[in-house]
Order: C-alpha cells, then structure tokens, then sequence
C-alpha cells in the first residue's frame, strides 16, 4: 500500500482539525480588490462583503502553478507517494489549470500526481472529500481511491439559493437579465451545477416550502434506488431553512447520511452574498 498525500484547494471549507489530522495542504485561491491581492485564507467572509456594501470592486484568482508544485514537493519529501489533489470544478476556474501545470514542473514523479476534475464546487467538493477521507484512512490502494472518487463526482449533484442574483453576475456566473429578472420578482432562484460544471439557474419559488419541496423531489429522482442517501448542506445566515431541509430529507429517505457546515468562504461569499443555503448529495 502506498502512502497517499492530499492536495485541497482553499474552497474546500473544512475544519481545521480534519485539515491538520490528515495532513492536507491547502493551495489558497485569491481574492482581488483594487490593487489589492489577498490569499483567500487569510481573510474572512465578513471582510469581503463588507467590501461590497462599500460599493468596492472584488473578484477572483486562481492559485499559481508553483503554490500547487511548492505542495506537492513537500508531500514527497515527507515520504508520500501518491498524491491525490481535489480543485473546484474547471467549468467555473482556472484552478485545475494550475494544478495540472504544477505537476508538469516537478522534476521526477510527475505520474504520481492525480488532478481531480470533480465538474463541482465548495460544498459539493465537501461531500466528495469526506468520501476521499473515509478511503484513504482505511488504507485504500490509490487506483481504488481515484477510480471511486471519479464515481462519486459524476453522480453527485448540487443546488443551491441566494438572497439576491447580483452576486453571481458580477461574478460573471450569471447573465445581468437573468439577474435582474430574479430580483426585481423577488423570487428565490435555485441554482444548479450542470454536468459539465457549470452553474445555470434552473427553477423558481416564491416561498421556502416549495423550494425545499423541489429540492427533496429532484433528489427522489435523481437517486431512486441507487442506494444510501449521502447529503452535504452548507448555509450563510440560513440555517432554520437547512434544519426544515434535513428534516424533510429524514421524513422522506431511509436513513441518509447528513452532514452540514455553517461556513461560507470569501470565494463564495463573493458569489452568494450575505445569505444562502445549499444542498449536494450522491447515492451508493
């Protein structure tokens, strides 16, 4: 069995106990505003929304090549021998990019390094990496552990809402008419991540009962009887709608797996804004 070293990138918003416990080193995306550059872990969501409201352009940026490769040449000095690197989907960032140059500019090794294009993002990544987690502390041989990992990210899906569109448009994740549209009706949008990990809004309530009524019935489809249910949910300043959601999910499903994080990065402050909640989910 060889030892394998993980790779997260910062949007992946894990305690930093499970961080520290199993060694994962953390490649920090960017936050930018005006001539100003911050490493996504070095600053809090509170700063980045207060930016906002002072009306205070901030956007994005992927991480370097070299702070992927800086990572995994300190995996393989501390005796790793695969290494295993989860990034937020290249349908919606630049990151997987990087990661993949990385490996091309270490020395020797370069096929010991695996980028996981997981067509997801944030919370969904969550789920994924709590499953890497699970196999890799086992003792998981390394083909086994990349094989089923590409088997969960296929299969699992993400929704999510915000209180208001304009984020993601000045994100650039949405049109500026779809945006406009959704606030101006005083919907709540729901968010899907497409198959080929992208962000497209695909349906409209006007209250919360019919909204997680639409989520729990696209999760019924979805994963019929491909057995247990495994669910991440995530909230900013929403987390009695989470609770209404999880309880529905136990109401309707036998014995699913929850799990929840009441944490949303800077990255995804910027896109969500003040408030939101979302749901990813998969099923074996």
């Amino acid at each position: 069995m060889k030892k394998i070293g993980l790779v997260f990138n910062s949007t992946v918003y894990l305690d930093k106990e499970i961080l520290n416990k199993h060694n994962i080193k953390v490649v920090s995306l960017n936050i930018l505003e005006g001539d100003n550059t911050y490493r996504e872990t070095d600053i809090t969501p509170q700063f980045v929304i207060e930016e906002i409201d002072q009306g205070h352009k901030v956007s994005t940026a992927q991480p370097s090549p070299e702070s992927f490769r800086s990572a995994y040449q300190e995996l393989f000095d501390e005796g790793y021998e695969k290494i295993l690197t989860l990034v937020i989907s290249r349908g919606l960032s630049g990151t997987y990019q990087s990661a993949e140059l990385a490996r091309d500019l270490l020395e020797t090794r370069k096929d010991d390094v695996y980028v996981l294009d997981t067509l997801n993002a944030g919370f969904g990544n969550e789920l994924i990496a709590t499953a890497i987690l699970d196999m890799v502390s086992k003792g998981t041989e390394f083909e086994t552990v990349i094989s089923r990992t590409n088997e969960i990210a296929r299969k699992t899906g993400l929704l999510f809402t915000v209180s208001s569109l304009f984020h993601l448009q000045r994100g650039g994740r949405l049109s500026k008419t779809n945006a406009l549209i959704g606030t101006v009706l005083r919907i709540k949008p729901i968010i899907q991540m497409t198959d080929e990990g992208e962000l497209k809004p695909v349906h409209r309530e006007r209250t919360v009962g019919k909204l997680i009524k639409y989520i729990v019935n696209t999760i019924k489809e979805d994963v019929k009887d491909k057995g247990t249910l495994h669910v991440h949910l995530v909230e900013q300043l929403s987390q009695d709608i989470i609770e209404r959601i999880s309880a529905t999910l136990k109401e309707t499903f036998d014995h699913p797996i929850i799990t929840v994080n009441h944490y949303i990065g800077p990255v995804f402050a910027i896109h969500i804004g003040k408030k939101g909640y979302g749901i990813a989910w998969y099923a074996e």
